[in-house]
């Protein structure tokens, strides 16, 4: 009669019940910490497409500004924008002979809140009148 070596390749291996739920459990930590990263992706995206929303609003006001005659440049009342449910409020504020006499300093801000708190978004330039 033939003896069985015990070993790794016996016939009676295979796949325990045990070695079975542990691979489960290891499996569930892994998909559960993707499913976290996907959650933080999800709101870093969000955020950065708020930026770039606030920047492009900003961007055009300022060009707006830039195209107006420079003695009709002045300060605007606030103006909200609702963009994909988010408000925005632009402010554009003008202080005159700053930082040179004859010069115009404009400060446009454009401010927003979301799930993670306010944000705003500053721009500034100077301009001069042309002889």
């Amino acid at each position: 009669m033939l003896r069985k070596k015990p070993g790794l390749l016996s016939d009676d291996s295979g796949i325990s019940f045990i070695d079975l739920m542990l691979a489960l459990v290891v499996l569930t930590i892994g998909v559960l910490a993707m499913m976290d990263l996907q959650v933080i992706a999800l709101r870093s995206n969000a955020s950065s497409q708020n930026s770039a929303t606030a920047l492009v609003l900003a961007e055009t006001k300022m060009e707006e500004v830039k195209n107006t005659l420079f003695t009709s440049i002045a300060s605007e009342a606030a103006a909200t924008t609702t963009v994909q449910g988010v408000t925005f409020t632009t402010t554009v504020t003008v202080t005159n002979s700053t930082p040179i006499t004859g010069a115009k300093k404009i400060d446009i801000k454009v401010t927003w809140s979301d799930k993670r708190g306010a944000h705003s978004l500053p721009l500034a330039t100077v301009i001069s009148q042309s002889q």
